[in-house]
């Protein structure tokens, strides 16, 4: 159903650290999961992100050490970890393929910004929730789920691509969780995305993880 083809040295060692959130970090937190991958999840407080960042590479998070050496921004790390955990393409054009639906997808998560970080408690809300919600989330979903909605049908996986699971179907999925937390009926006119969800849920490597991992709405 889905490849677990790990392309990895066993003496690799990797230290993810982020916030105590899942949001940016947590698609890397699932292919290490999934492909069982032993890994240091530091999750850092803001106070201590203010005396660490002056020393990071380019003064943002998440940052995935591999044998001491920093990677930073988290879609360079999501590209690395898929490439040497198996959850990429099978060649470059279907890595662009895969690309193309996480910058779009980068567009959606910019447009909802206004909403998604005041409902996860993250900023004061500029106005009543509720409106944010029908002015931001709703007409961010309709102009740009239909269009995953379409890639998704062409798959019989439940994922984006037949091959099975990759790093862009944690990175949405993952989202999209956050959202339903926040509007448990939001992706009712999407079933596709839905499955999507569900999909990545189901993977049985990733059962004892969900189980456990911290609860946060983002």
């Amino acid at each position: 159903m889905y490849r677990l083809e790990m392309r990895k040295c066993k003496a690799t060692v990797y230290k993810l650290i982020y916030f105590d959130v899942r949001n940016l970090a947590e698609c890397a937190r699932l292919m290490l999961a999934c492909s069982g991958t032993k890994y240091e999840d530091v999750r850092i407080t803001m106070g201590e992100w203010s005396e660490l960042k002056a020393g990071t590479p380019f003064g943002v998070l998440p940052i995935l050490e591999v044998n001491g050496t920093p990677i930073s921004e988290s879609q360079a790390i999501n590209r690395y970890l898929a490439g040497m955990l198996g959850f990429g393409g099978h060649n470059n054009f279907e890595n662009a393929q895969l690309d193309e639906l996480a910058d779009y997808y980068k567009d959606f998560r910019a447009a909802v910004r206004p909403y998604f970080y005041v409902a996860g408690g993250i900023r004061k809300a500029d106005g009543d929730l509720e409106e944010i919600r029908k002015t931001v989330l709703l007409p961010a979903a309709k102009q740009y789920f239909p269009k995953f909605c379409d890639r998704l049908k062409e798959s019989k996986s439940g994922f984006f691509f037949n091959f099975g699971v990759s790093w862009v179907d944690f990175d949405i999925a993952d989202h999209l969780m956050s959202l339903l937390g926040f509007d448990e009926n939001l992706l009712d006119v999407y079933p596709e995305m839905e499955r999507l969800v569900s999909s990545v849920r189901k993977i049985p490597t990733l059962k004892g993880y969900f189980e456990n991992r911290p609860v946060r709405p983002i």
